[in-house]
C-alpha cells in the first residue's frame, strides 16, 4: 500500500469513527461537527507521522524490481492455459448438448 493511500484510508477511517462515536453519544450538530472534524483530524496526523517515519527509516537498496520479461512469458503461459481450458469446456459443452438432443430425439421416437 502506498503512503498516499495509507493517508487517505486512516482519514476516512477516522472520519467515519467520529460518525459513529457521535451518533452513540447523541450529540447536537455543533458538538457532532466537532467530534468528527477531531477524530479525522488525529487520524489524518497519525497516518502522515507513519508514513513520514516510515518513508524516512525505509531502506531503498533492499527494493527489488519486478522484471517485466519474465511476467510477460508468466502471464503469456497463464493465458495459453486458459485458452486450452476454454477451449475443453466448450467441447464438453457441445458434447453434453449432442447427448441431450439424442435422449430427447430417443424419447419422442419411443413414445410413439
Amino acid at each position: 500500500m502506498s503512503s498516499e493511500n495509507f493517508i487517505y484510508f486512516s482519514a476516512s477511517s477516522g472520519f467515519f469513527i467520529g460518525v459513529i462515536f457521535s451518533i452513540i453519544h447523541d450529540l447536537d450538530v455543533f458538538n457532532f461537527l466537532f467530534v468528527v472534524f477531531l477524530l479525522t483530524s488525529i487520524f489524518y496526523i497519525l497516518a502522515l507521522a507513519s508514513s513520514a517515519f516510515f518513508i524516512k527509516y525505509l531502506n531503498l537498496k533492499n527494493i527489488t524490481y519486478l522484471e517485466k520479461d519474465k511476467i510477460e512469458n508468466v502471464l503469456d503461459y497463464q493465458i495459453k492455459e486458459l485458452e486450452k481450458k476454454e477451449d475443453f469446456i466448450l467441447e464438453s459443452y457441445e458434447f453434453i448438448k449432442s447427448i441431450e438432443e439424442e435422449e430427447i430425439n430417443f424419447l419422442k421416437h419411443k413414445k410413439r
